[in-house]
């Protein structure tokens, strides 16, 4: 509540130009459903001038600071993030699956050229483990545990060093997404191609053990392209409404726990 109040006090103040009083600002929450006493408001004020957030202007009242108003700003962008965010993770339809991975295909690679020129060598071990949990797995059962091809995924774009395509992995990656993912697992095992997805992943691990950023790249793209290249050819006006019931299971509900799909 005190987080929420004091917040809503520095929107009030972002919202107009000349000073503010506790009482003023006390009329303007109670306006917004947020009823907090006048002495609990001043207080929030002087809390916030001890932060530079506010400063006051004598007898007028507060006024946000330059720090204050960047505090706002900052705030307001992260909740519009946020609405994004759920709205892009509320995929319901075939083209949102296809759209998916078509995202993936234009940053994974961009990971992947990063992780070859980290030269990081913890990293080309772990990656080789997992594509050998996914070989073996894959020798004695068609039911490959999914979270290991993930798991593959999100260790290369941990290596991403770009401030601009990190953020973009996080949302392709996220584990809001499974349940997409495992719609996406129902196309790719009427293909049956759990090999060829062990193969190119070894061949993206080979490149970036190797330190050879070119390779790793390509070898990330081609194996995204096929991904989406047998959606594409699987979903068929017979078979989409199959997966699009399939990409609302547990809709609304949040998908922890949802199973990941095998790449």
């Amino acid at each position: 509540m005190e987080e929420r109040s004091t917040e809503a006090i520095l929107e009030v103040l972002a919202g107009v130009l000349e000073p503010l009083g506790a009482r003023q600002i006390r009329q303007v929450l109670r306006g917004d459903d947020l009823d907090i006493s006048e002495a609990t408001v001043a207080r929030r004020l002087r809390a916030l001038d001890r932060r530079g957030l506010t400063v006051s202007v004598g007898a007028k009242g507060r006024m946000l600071t330059a720090t204050g108003r960047h505090h706002v700003a900052s705030v307001l962008r992260g909740r519009v993030t946020a609405t994004r965010f759920a709205q892009g993770t509320e995929i319901r339809t075939t083209e949102g699956l296809i759209q998916l991975l078509r995202a993936r295909r234009a940053v994974e690679p961009e990971a992947a050229r990063d992780a070859a020129e980290a030269a990081d060598d913890s990293a080309g071990e772990a990656l080789s483990m997992l594509v050998d949990e996914h070989r073996q797995h894959y020798l004695v059962a068609d039911d490959v545990p999914r979270d290991i091809s993930l798991r593959f995924h999100r260790r290369v774009a941990r290596c991403s060093r770009n401030p601009i395509v990190k953020p973009m992995l996080d949302v392709v990656l996220d584990p809001a997404l499974d349940r997409l993912e495992a719609a996406l697992d129902v196309v790719l095992a009427s293909h049956r191609s759990g090999e060829l997805a062990v193969a190119e992943h070894q061949l993206i691990a080979d490149a970036i053990a190797a330190g050879d950023a070119v390779a790793a790249e390509e070898s990330m793209r081609t194996h995204l392209d096929r991904l989406l290249d047998e959606a594409r050819r699987f979903l068929t006006e017979e078979t989409a409404p199959i997966v699009e019931r399939l990409l609302t299971w547990g809709m609304p509900v949040a998908t922890k726990g949802a199973p990941d799909v095998v790449h």
